[in-house]
């Protein structure tokens, strides 16, 4: 090992051969003595407190530091700036170096950071500690999976490890580096491992430092380590480059061996750098390489202006690659500029070397990619880059080449033709790269583009302050590329996709079809960055001297990395020969979920899964969404443990998995549809739900005697039908049913929370246990049914805005299901535990000695939880049917209608029952909650009379007493406030409940209402009227409101004929009174006020007419009834004597029934309809002399049709009737006038109801011009013959049709009278008659006034009545 001495000796290995003399050291300085080569002493080494060299003086001696130990964690200091200080911490040498065979592990202990179906990305656990520590510095590195060892440089020190090794802290061999940079800017030091030499199997080490130029090599890591405890001993080289330029530096290292390696400078020029010279021992030798990647003239050094300005036309070189080599000491070497420009050498071991190729691809590039990307083709031909690019390999397997879509240079492996896949960006102006794999073949001046596949998945540009720039890895078998960017890998396919038209149609235009691709993101935080790559391939079989040098066997290519904070990520392909099947691996929407939801929920995971936006639909998400989330529920995907040793943490954690799935899809800003979101947000709510079961079946079990552990949890899981659960195999080991449940079948929870009751139905009804075990059974159901339900809706109500839905709206649309907490099953049987509670508790909540005994705490614990349980019972009703309203599903839509009636019900009847247990005010509070008014208004109302009945009860004590009334003045003042809180909605139930309890007083009384809600109420209420009336006068003083209510009242919804008198009258006087109040007033108002009352005055005489009317009609049958002993015997002999006439007639059965209703109605005193008064008047019979007593029946009828019909009905009517008068007689013996002389002649006309009928018409005519009813009898044919009046509109059409019959029979004895009678001119005859007798009565009435007047008598000519009476028989 080399350290810092206090002489300087100039640098490792003095005596060993350089490739340029050093001056040996001064006289004066201690000769090194080295000691005899020994083997591996196993002693303990002390690690030395690290200092910065530059700290040192310069007398130092040992230049380098090599440690063969596991480090103690040091404070963290800037490398070459500050020293690092720390503990001593005793380490032991490397132990015994583990055989070939032995160093492949079977268990690597890494951490699985994400995988899916192509590939896997875990963190290796060897790291060293001064590394781990250490992690804010600059550093970088490569990984070397040939010699299974990483490498890692800061400015001060190299660190080579064992990357595979199972150990956390692995074997460690750190070197001190020479000359650290002065400044912390400057670029990081070069390194390579080397080769194990002949003597070794253990790899050297070479280290470049950049900006000066210096160069140390070890020969071995190994020995060198093993050594560093004899100070005497180097096993070291160094040297200096020579001709480098002023401001010129070391930008790459390229391993080329076995021909040695290449330096790479920043003016574009290369050197050939040799760690041995020819006889294989340590040497230093650097020569330049000829090269057109610049423009330098005058020699191999030319002029610095020359080559620092001579990047520019080809652009910078940006990578050097050494291709596959085919003869020991030679290989080829390929640089590209970023512009495009290859050039090839073949070189030899000592530095011998020829240009074989020397390429400009830009334009040819440029088109093909433009060709090939549509998304390139609009981007700034300048803005064309190539990243970096690497060699394809060689000597492949048949069955790779031929899945591989690259070009057939495959399968050549000569030297001079070189295969290439390039990495390429296209910038744009916002800030995005487009990238490329581009495939390129080169043979001397022969070039050729091949495949180019876009990569789609990454477009962050480039940062320009990277660690390191991205890397192209194409591992064997070239199935898999991997791209590494500083905070990035993509993992792109370049296998063919199968064969389809698209695929055949995209290989002709030299396009990759679209085939698996991914990108894996690391964390854009802190110092978390990619600082060094590599690439580990499949290992060879049948070469065993690979696996020798092999730390662990490779199954699959795999990109290993650097991550500066995070410690070596190995990101491998799954299984690489899939990608050359017919089904290949995809990207899935699930897959993507997946790796966010199970790897992104870790906090120390460096990968991040949001920001980049998924390559899928919507609708493809969000059903992979669902599908995953269902997963998660059912314990179905690989990712969560079906045997867990905590089961309330596995149901935790699968609670953070769902909260994890939304929150990302929000991240990523899905548009899910509404369906999706309800369905994820059930899922979350069943998780919860049931963490919240199994928390309450530990404290069920914990809660009974020992002994009787089985409680309702564990019975339910048991009894649940075998076809609604994943029943568990006992012959694998699952003999738990429970939490077998609980981890396979929590997305059946509706299931279980409904078989809660169906437990206690079994358990009862076949007698499975005592009292005692139903009552405890009972408990635990109410609390599994409200405690599970409450937990669903509080997590819904939480997680709403998560979800991005409307938890007070509900689901809604076809696509969405029932809402779990709302199903049929659970709410039919959450009514009937409700029920059951009721009913064991009516039988053992109040004790009996013939009653068994029961636990009372456990009874009243049940009674307590009565309200709860209602309220779940509600609000899942409630639930259930604004889903089902507003699906399209017939049968949800019928059973909606029914739930709907049966919730008002429900929910009336079972508040109401609460108070039967002393739960008034719980009662109040539920009726509140689901705005039951109408329960809310009985309980209060029942409060009040129970607390005023217990006040009055005898024995109750006056102190007693005073409480229970004030407690009903409290509850009647509480009412009052809700009268303002709730307004109508509560003040209308309320009231009807006062009315029901106490009467019309309570209504009217009631002291709390500040807003007359009484009033509206009274006023709401037509069939209140008779009450409101009373109130409008009381309470508000309004006549005119008063008024309107009788009239209103009288002429629309009164059914019996002597209120309706009384409410018309009364509502009569008092229009008239308002309207004299309003004439004593203003005398406008007055007069608009009369006009506007007109009309109703003129309603309210032509009702009260025909009330008189029917009244008469009622007067002149009273007399045929009164001897009858109940109403059947009445009607009966009403219809015996009046209706005589109409069962007379043939085929009039169906007015025979009309006339019964009518009969029937009348003496039951109802307010008949004008057209039920008009058939009763004209189909009845009636005494000869009954127009004495109430004027002539079809008279009568006329005026009911004046007064109670208008327009076409009227007219009808009076069709109608005139057709029953002109039929009531036989015209047919009147037309017979043989042997009868006028006076016999007009005294048969005169008997006739015609003469009658007409007689009374022309008499009101003289009172009243307006009344002219009269018709032709031909004018009376057709009424009522093909359609009926409104009374008849919605009964059956076979009534209808025969009661049609019965007029056509009318109409058709109407006609034979017209036709064969001549009853027209009778008609004429008839009414001249009856003109003339008026005209002759009214004239003796004229006469007697005037002689009564001069005689000086002032009584009234009365006879004027009898001469009307009988006007009939004037003749």
């Amino acid at each position: 090992m080399f350290e810092p001495n206090q002489q300087d000796q100039g640098g490792p290995a003095k005596g060993t051969r350089s490739s340029r003399r050093r001056a040996r050291p001064s006289s004066n300085t201690d000769a090194t003595v080295q000691a005899p080569k020994a083997k591996r002493q196993r002693v303990p080494l002390h690690e030395t407190t690290a200092a910065n060299t530059e700290a040192l003086p310069e007398t130092d001696t040992d230049m380098y530091e090599v440690k063969s130990d596991k480090l103690a964690l040091l404070d963290i200091k800037r490398d070459g700036i500050e020293n690092l200080g720390g503990p001593r911490k005793e380490l032991s040498v490397r132990s015994k170096k583990q055989k070939a065979g032995e160093r492949t592990a079977k268990g690597d202990g890494s951490i699985v950071l994400t995988t899916n179906n192509a590939y896997t990305v875990s963190k290796l656990p060897a790291l060293p500690d001064r590394l781990r520590a250490d992690a804010q510095n600059r550093q970088h590195g490569a990984v070397y999976s040939t010699s299974g060892y990483a490498l890692s440089l800061t400015h001060t020190h190299a660190f080579v490890w064992p990357y595979a090794s199972t150990a956390a802290s692995p074997e460690t061999f750190t070197f001190g580096l020479p000359y650290p940079s002065k400044n912390p800017t400057d670029p990081l030091p070069l390194g390579s491992l080397v080769s194990p030499s002949a003597a070794s199997d253990e790899p050297g080490l070479v280290v470049v430092m950049p900006m000066s130029g210096k160069i140390a090599y070890w020969e071995s890591i190994s020995s060198a380590a093993t050594l560093d405890f004899i100070r005497q001993q180097r096993h070291g080289v160094e040297d200096t480059i020579p001709g480098m330029f002023s401001g010129e530096h070391v930008v790459q290292i390229v391993n080329a061996e076995s021909a040695g390696f290449v330096l790479v400078f920043s003016s574009g020029r290369l050197a050939y750098l040799s760690v041995r010279d020819m006889h294989g021992r340590p040497a230093i030798s650097v020569q330049f390489i000829r090269s057109s990647l610049t423009n330098a003239t005058g020699g191999l050094l030319g002029s610095i202006r020359q080559v620092l300005g001579s990047t520019s036309s080809h652009g910078d070189v940006v990578a050097v690659r050494a291709s596959h080599a085919t003869r020991v000491g030679e290989r080829v070497i390929v640089a590209a500029t970023t512009k495009g420009k290859l050039n090839a050498w073949r070189i030899h071991r000592g530095g011998h070397h020829e240009i074989i190729s020397d390429i400009d691809l830009q334009s040819e590039l440029i088109h093909q990619i433009q060709k090939a990307d549509p998304a390139s083709a609009g981007l700034p031909e300048e803005s064309f880059e190539i990243v970096d690019f690497t060699c394809v390999p060689r000597g492949l397997d048949k069955k790779y080449v031929e899945a591989s879509r690259l070009s057939e240079a495959l399968v050549h492996d000569e030297d001079s033709v070189q295969h290439l896949l390039l990495l390429t960006s296209f910038s744009s102006s916002k800030s995005q790269s487009h990238y490329a794999l581009v495939e390129v073949v080169i043979s001397g001046q022969n070039k050729k583009v091949g495949a180019v596949r876009p990569l789609t998945s990454y477009t962050s540009p480039v940062r320009p302050n990277a660690p390191e720039r991205p890397k192209l890895y194409l591992p064997r078998p070239a199935m898999v590329a991997f791209v590494v960017f500083d905070r990035a890998v993509v993992i792109a396919s370049m296998a063919a996709p199968p064969d389809s038209p698209e695929s055949q149609l995209q290989e002709d235009s030299h396009i990759i079809p679209a085939t698996f691709e991914d990108v894996v993101d690391l964390r854009d935080e802190g110092n978390v960055q990619i600082v060094g790559s590599g690439t580990e391939e499949p290992t060879t079989s049948g070469h065993p001297q690979d696996e020798l040098r092999l730390r662990h066997r490779i199954k699959n290519p795999a990109a290993v990395l650097l991550v500066q904070g995070v410690g070596t990520v190995r990101v491998a392909v799954s299984e690489v020969d899939r990608f050359a099947t017919e089904k290949p691996p995809t990207i899935s929407a699930k897959s993507k979920l997946e790796q966010a939801v199970f790897f992104g929920i870790k906090s120390d995971n460096p990968l991040v899964f949001q920001g980049r936006s998924l390559p899928f639909t919507a609708q493809e998400i969000g059903n992979a969404a669902i599908e995953l989330s269902h997963e998660i529920v059912a314990s179905k995907t690989p990712f969560i443990p079906n045997v867990p040793a905590s089961l309330e943490n596995n149901m935790r954690t699968r609670v953070e998995y769902l909260e994890r799935l939304i929150s990302h899809l929000n991240t990523l800003k899905v548009d899910l549809d509404a369906r999706t979101r309800w369905m994820l947000l059930y899922d979350s709510e069943k998780m919860a739900v049931a963490t919240w079961l199994w928390r309450k079946n530990e404290q069920f079990i914990a809660e009974r005697p020992k002994g009787d552990k089985q409680n309702l949890i564990s019975e339910t899981v048991v009894y649940i039908n075998e076809n609604q659960k994943t029943e568990p195999n006992p012959a694998v080991g699952e003999v738990d049913p429970v939490r077998h449940w609980f981890i396979n079948d929590v997305w059946r929870l509706e299931i279980f929370i409904a078989w809660a009751y169906q437990i206690i139905k079994y358990a009862y009804t076949e007698r499975l246990t005592d009292e005692n075990g139903i009552n405890r059974l009972v408990l635990e159901a109410a609390i599994v049914n409200k405690g599970a339900l409450q937990e669903a809706e509080q997590h819904r109500l939480r997680n709403a805005r998560l979800y991005g839905v409307n938890p007070r709206k509900g689901p809604e649309g076809n696509a969405i299901p029932e809402p779990w907490t709302a199903t049929q099953f659970i709410t039919n049987n959450l009514k009937r535990l409700i029920e059951f509670c009721y009913e064991w508790l009516d039988n053992y909540y109040f004790p009996s000695p013939e009653k068994a005994f029961v636990d009372v705490k456990i009874l009243k614990s049940i009674r307590d939880m009565l309200p709860a349980l209602t309220s779940r019972y509600f609000t899942a009703l409630d639930e259930f049917i604004s889903w089902a309203e507003k699906s399209s599903d017939p049968h949800a839509q019928e059973t909606a209608r029914k739930y709907l009636q049966d919730y008002v019900k429900n929910v009336y009847e079972k508040i109401l029952r609460l108070k039967d247990y002393d739960l008034w005010d719980e009662a109040i509070a539920l009726a509140q909650e689901h705005e039951a008014y109408a329960a809310l208004a009985d309980v209060m109302v029942q409060h009040i009379l129970a607390l005023e009945e217990s006040s009055l009860a005898p024995g109750t004590s006056a102190t007693k007493a005073e409480e229970c009334r004030a407690k009903a003045e409290d509850r009647k003042r509480q009412m009052g406030g809700y009268f303002n809180q709730y307004q109508e909605r509560f003040a209308f139930p309320a009231y009807e409940a006062l009315l029901d309890a106490s009467g019309v007083q309570a209504v009217l009384e009631f002291p709390y209402d500040k807003e007359g809600y009484a009033t509206k109420f009274l006023r709401s209420r037509p069939e209140l009227a008779k009450i409101s009336w009373i109130n409008d006068v009381e309470r508000e003083n309004d006549i005119a409101r008063a008024a309107e209510t009788l009239l209103t009242l009288g002429l629309t919804r009164e059914q019996q004929v002597w209120s309706k008198k009384i409410e018309l009258s009364l509502g009569k006087l008092a229009l008239l009174a308002e309207e004299a109040d309003q004439r004593n007033g203003d005398s406008e108002m007055s007069n608009g006020f009369s006009h506007s009352k007109a009309a109703k005055l003129e309603k309210v005489d032509q009702a009260l007419e025909i009330i008189a009317i029917q009244n008469g009609l009622y007067s002149q049958i009273r007399p045929t009834i009164e001897e009858a002993v109940d109403e059947r015997a009445e009607f009966e002999l009403a219809m015996k004597f009046h209706g005589a006439w109409i069962n007379g007639q043939k085929k009039q059965k169906a007015l025979q029934s009309v006339f019964e209703d009518g009969m029937e109605r009348l003496l039951k005193h109802e307010a008949l309809q004008p057209l039920t008064l008009i058939d009763l008047l004209t189909l009845v019979y009636l005494d000869p002399k009954h127009f004495e007593a109430i004027g002539d029946q079809f008279y009568l009828a006329l005026k009911v049709a004046k007064n109670g019909l208008k327009g076409e009905e009227r007219s009808n009517a009076e069709r109608l009737i005139w057709r029953r008068c002109l039929i009531r007689d036989d015209w047919k013996q009147v037309n017979v006038t043989n042997l009868k002389d006028d006076q016999h002649q007009l005294e048969v006309l005169g008997e006739t109801a015609l003469y009658r009928t007409l007689f009374a018409v022309v008499d009101e005519q003289h009172s009243n011009d307006a009344f002219r009813p009269c018709i032709k009898p031909s004018d009376a044919l057709g009424v009522y013959t093909d359609s009926l009046d409104r009374r008849f509109d919605g009964m059956d059409d076979s009534f209808r049709n025969k009661l049609m019959d019965a007029m056509k029979a009318e109409d058709a004895k109407l006609k034979t009278y017209i036709d064969k009678a001549r009853l027209d001119e009778w008609y004429k005859t008839t009414l001249e008659a009856a003109e003339n007798t008026v005209a002759l009565v009214y004239g003796r009435m004229t006469a007697k006034k005037a002689a009564l007047a001069a005689n000086g008598s002032t009584r009234a000519p009365l006879e004027a009545a009898g001469a009307v009476s009988a006007g009939s028989s004037f003749w």
